[in-house]
């Protein structure tokens, strides 16, 4: 990449004198060019991914919302909690404070997944 010098007076009087590449200059300097319009079938694929990720998002939305009503009472032993894997091992707790945890954890995944499908939806 060329690199280009840049002198710069000191109070003193003696120069100084930094580089900065013909890229970054180059690239302050450049406007950007104007989006070309879409063809009809680029509107209708942008569109249907559009729809896809609306989808997406408002599955998310109701999963939240669900968790939102699920009800955990401090009884150590009123809520159950059961996992299952794909082999179709399970592991079940009544430990109300884990279970609290796990919900909250699941509120700040699905918020933070949320948040980046939104950031998908673009006009």
């Amino acid at each position: 990449m060329n690199k280009v010098a840049i002198s710069v007076p000191k109070t003193n009087g003696t120069p100084i004198v930094a580089e900065k590449s013909a890229m970054a200059i180059l690239k302050s300097e450049t406007k950007p060019e104007d989006p070309k319009d879409l063809t009809l079938e680029q509107k209708i694929h942008k569109v249907e991914n559009l729809q896809l990720v609306v989808t997406k998002r408002n599955k998310l939305v109701n999963t939240r919302q669900e968790l939102d009503r699920f009800q955990v009472s401090s009884n150590d032993f009123n809520c159950k909690m059961q996992l299952s894997d794909s082999d179709g091992n399970t592991f079940t707790t009544n430990f109300t404070p884990g279970i609290k945890k796990v919900i909250e954890f699941l509120k700040l995944s699905f918020d933070q997944s949320i948040s980046d499908v939104e950031k998908q939806i673009k006009f």
